[in-house]
This record gives C-alpha cells, sequence and structure tokens, in this order.
C-alpha cells in the first residue's frame, strides 16, 4: 500500500500535523500538541496542562515512501485489465496452429470474437484513463479562472461520448444476440452502480473523485485527502473520527465498485458472449475470472483505502457484573478520560480502554471505528495474508497445468500480483516498525503518568 508522512506545521504550543492519505503508514491519529481542553477537576493549572500533556500521544515520525499518482495507477489498471481480458478471450477462443494438419494460422479465431464486444469492453475499461488524463492536461494548459468550467465542459462532453459509444454497441449486440445477454452484461453493473452512488456521474470517470463541495475541500481536505488536526479538543476529534469514517466508507465503496467492475468486464463479458457451439474448459474461465477479481479488489483497496489510528478516540467498555458501591463519574462530552476511567451513562456503567477515550460511550460507530484501527498493522496483515494466499493459490495451480494456454494465462497473471505484494510487504513492515517503536513509548508515557498521579 502507498506510504505516507506527517509534516509539523506548528512547535509553539500547538502542534498540528497534516497526513497523507495513503494506506501504508499514515496510520495514526497523532498528536504532540499541548492545545486546551476542559479539564477533569484538576486543582491548578500547573496540574491541568499536566494532565492534558500525559494525554497526548507521542509518535515517530513516518518515512517519505513512493506512491503511485491517480494517473499511474490509471495507466496500470488499464493495461492489467487489457492483459486480463485478452487472456480470457485466448482461454475461449485458443486454436491448435501448432498441428501439421491445422487448419488454424493464429493462436486464436479471431473471427468468433465480436468485435461491437470488444469495442464495449475497451471503452469501459479505458474511459477512467482517459479521464484522467483529460483531466491532468486541463490541469496544466487553463487559466485558474477557467480550470472549474473547464472540467465540467470536459466531464460532461466525455459522459455524453461514452454513453453513445456504448449504446451503439449494445444497439449491435442486440441485432447478433439474444436480449438476456445484453440483461446480463449490463444490469448487475448498473444496479449495483446506483445502489452505491445513486445519480451521481462521478464515480463512473474518477474513483477518486471527492464526495465533499468545495467549501468543506478548502478546509477538510486539501489535496483530497482529509486533513488531521492534533488536537485535544474532546468534540473536535469527534467530529474528525466522524469525517475520517464517512471518507473511509465512500472510499471503499468506490473501491469495491472500481475492482468489481472491471473483473466483470474483462472475465464474465467474454463468457456471456461466447458462441453456443464452443467449447471450453468451463471451470479454468470462471477460475480465471475470481482470480482476477481477488487481484484488483487489492490493488484498488492498496490505492484508495485511507486507513487511520484511533490513539485519541479510544473505547467505553460496559461493565456488566458491577455493584451498588461502584463510584463512576457523569460522563462530560468536553472532557479526555484516562484509561480505566469509570463513568456513568445512559444509566449504564462504562470503563474507558486506551491512552486517552473521546469515545461516546455506547456509540457502536465509534466502538467500531477504535477496534478497527487501534492497531493498524493488524489490517495491513490481513490484506498481505489475502495477497500471499492469492500468490501461493495461483503458484499451486501453475504447477497443476499442464496446457499451454493456461501457463500462459497463470503466469502473467502471478506478474501482476507480485507487483501488488511488493507494496503490500514493504508497507506492512514499515508499518510495523513505526508503530511497535510508538507502543514503547505510549507504554513509558502511560507508567510515567500513572507514577506522576499516585
Amino acid at each position: 500500500m502507498p506510504g505516507g508522512r506527517r509534516n509539523a506545521a506548528s512547535r509553539s504550543g500547538q502542534s498540528k500535523f497534516q497526513a497523507n492519505f495513503y494506506v501504508s503508514s499514515n496510520i495514526g491519529i497523532r498528536s504532540n500538541s499541548g492545545e486546551g481542553t476542559a479539564g477533569n477537576g484538576a486543582d491548578d493549572k500547573k496540574s491541568e496542562h499536566y494532565g492534558m500533556k500525559a494525554l497526548a500521544p507521542k509518535h515517530v515520525p513516518i518515512p517519505v515512501v513512493p506512491v503511485d499518482g491517480h494517473l499511474t495507477f490509471e495507466v496500470l489498471s488499464l493495461v492489467v485489465s487489457i492483459i486480463a481480458a485478452s487472456l480470457q478471450m485466448l482461454n475461449l477462443y485458443r486454436t491448435v496452429w501448432w498441428l501439421p494438419h491445422s487448419y488454424n494460422n493464429y493462436s486464436m479465431n479471431f473471427y468468433l470474437i465480436d468485435p461491437y464486444l470488444l469495442v464495449f469492453i475497451i471503452i469501459m475499461i479505458a474511459r477512467q484513463f482517459i479521464y484522467s488524463l483529460l483531466h491532468r492536461i486541463i490541469d496544466v494548459s487553463s487559466p485558474v479562472r477557467l480550470l472549474p468550467n473547464a472540467q465540467k465542459i470536459m466531464r460532461v462532453t466525455l459522459l455524453i461520448i461514452v454513453i453513445n459509444i456504448l449504446c451503439w454497441c449494445l444497439y449491435h449486440l442486440a441485432e447478433r444476440h439474444n436480449s438476456m445477454k445484453i440483461f446480463y452484461l449490463c444490469y448487475p453493473s448498473l444496479s449495483i452502480y446506483f445502489v452505491m452512488f445513486g445519480i451521481n456521474a462521478a464515480p463512473f470517470f474518477d474513483i477518486s473523485a471527492p464526495l465533499y463541495g468545495n467549501d468543506e475541500k478548502k478546509t477538510k481536505f486539501p489535496m483530497d485527502k482529509p486533513l488531521h488536526n492534533c488536537s485535544l479538543n474532546a468534540s473536535a476529534i469527534r467530529a474528525e473520527v466522524s469525517t475520517l469514517r464517512t471518507d473511509f466508507n465512500w472510499r471503499l465503496k468506490r473501491a469495491l465498485f472500481a475492482s468489481s467492475s472491471s473483473a466483470y468486464i474483462c472475465g464474465i463479458a467474454p463468457i456471456i458472449f461466447a458462441p453456443q457451439h464452443l467449447h471450453f474448459n468451463i471451470p479454468w474461465v470462471v477460475q480465471y475470472a475470481i482470480l482476477f477479481w481477488l487481484e484488483r479488489v487489492i490493488a484498488h483497496f492498496s490505492y484508495a483505502y485511507p486507513v487511520r489510528a484511533a490513539l485519541h478516540l479510544g473505547r467505553w467498555v460496559k461493565i456488566e457484573n458491577r455493584n451498588s458501591h461502584t463510584y463512576a463519574q457523569v460522563w462530560n462530552d468536553s472532557i479526555l478520560w484516562r484509561h480505566g476511567s469509570v463513568v456513568r451513562h445512559n444509566k449504564e456503567i462504562y470503563r474507558s480502554e486506551g491512552f486517552c477515550t473521546v469515545a461516546e460511550p455506547g456509540n457502536s460507530n465509534h466502538s467500531r471505528f477504535y477496534d478497527l484501527f487501534r492497531n493498524p498493522t493488524i489490517l495491513l496483515c490481513s490484506v498481505l495474508g489475502l495477497q500471499l494466499l492469492l500468490v501461493c493459490a495461483q503458484l499451486l495451480i501453475l504447477l497443476c497445468t499442464t496446457d499451454w494456454y493456461q501457463v500462459l494465462s497463470m503466469t502473467l497473471l502471478l506478474v501482476i500480483n507480485y507487483y501488488t505484494l511488493f507494496k503490500v510487504t514493504r508497507d506492512y513492515l514499515i508499518c510495523w516498525k513505526i508503530y511497535h517503536a510508538e507502543q514503547i513509548i505510549q507504554d513509558k508515557s502511560q507508567m510515567t503518568a500513572n507514577s506522576t498521579i499516585q
């Protein structure tokens, strides 16, 4: 997964860090700040300032890791999709041209492939690259004051052209094939798209399209990445967590749709329009489509997944077996609660977990966010484990394969997976080392704070 970095913007009493929105390492909601917030009843200003400072998580700087830009990722996705579609065509229309009395001069029966289906597949897998390329050209060539209008005109024009070409292909496909094949080609993608995004054309072209307006972009999302403001203000932390959670869900939906639509167009569409008299290895082509889909899911996940840690958020655990003498303070939404604090909220008793806790007791969204991101290396390890399983499964399939077209298709798919495996492994190792060092620092800070209080 791409790496990230945090940059200090101020060191005079209020340190602020902005984390680039990359998956491998911008995993921490991190703070070295001494920003003021409501205290928990300290006797004097000195103890209150120390208490807030003790609750500020200490962080290890994340090194700069080379990442793929948006246009580079689209180029790689286009090349991978073209290779995958070509290999699936090879699995379906292969020939035995090497036999001495064979009537075939080529490795594939090209005359059986519907040209309108090829145009449909090429347009669908190239639309995002074309949009990204035009977007980059307009950004470089257009004046700043004309840039928004130029981008809007380009987006509308490209949408009209793409829709017209796709409708032209579907019209000719409907004349040559059963209408149910057209239904199988269009309905799954269209239904999933409208369920996920509604009537919104932006995700159709750009998987990193923002979900926010221009005003919010300037304040919270510079460079299309959430702005992290390391704060000791409880309300500000909860608001930031809500923003990160919304952006996390949005990017995850776009990554799942982009990968699934690419796998469906490149792996399933050729099977749907294969001639009825054509004999091919059905288990193999279905298996190939599934393996390609898994590869695309991990690749898009590593590019678009916004991983954040929940060091500031913390978590509340309900105390089930409590007695009547349990002392609990009333939960206050403006206080940063220490580890082990016991509070009462909505007639329930909760104990805090985490270095500091600002989450709302009983809030399931806060609990899920903390469980998922309190140790980001677990999430990265899961992705790495899935990628390793995928590569091992393909190696095993390759060892058991004897047909030339199967060897070729599985070998090229393995080469594609090796690149993703390299990025995920690199990011996991960097993240693990950084958070292992940070955990030692947090434990020492917690011990110092506890000894001081005692």
